[in-house]
């Protein structure tokens, strides 16, 4: 598996990950920028309100941090 620009195992089968890309006049595609796992707590809105209350983010006690996220087919019924 490829993933933050190294090649190696990987633990799980989905990990965070934002690429941006730009296209020129001529139709040629570049690769501009990209951020894995912590480079992308500036896109999750939610953490800048989070990071400026008493509790924070209160992610002490989990195993990883945003272990709460689920996929929206995850939740239970």
């Amino acid at each position: 598996m490829y993933y933050n620009y190294k090649e190696g195992g990987f633990p799980t089968t989905e990990c965070p990950g934002i690429s941006a890309f730009a296209k020129d006049e001529a139709g040629d595609i570049f690769h501009t920028y990209s951020s894995y796992a912590r480079g992308l707590e500036s896109f999750l809105g939610v953490y800048n309100l989070l990071d400026i209350v008493p509790k924070g983010r209160d992610e002490s006690n989990l195993s990883y941090s945003m272990e709460w996220v689920q996929r929206h087919d995850s939740y239970d019924a």
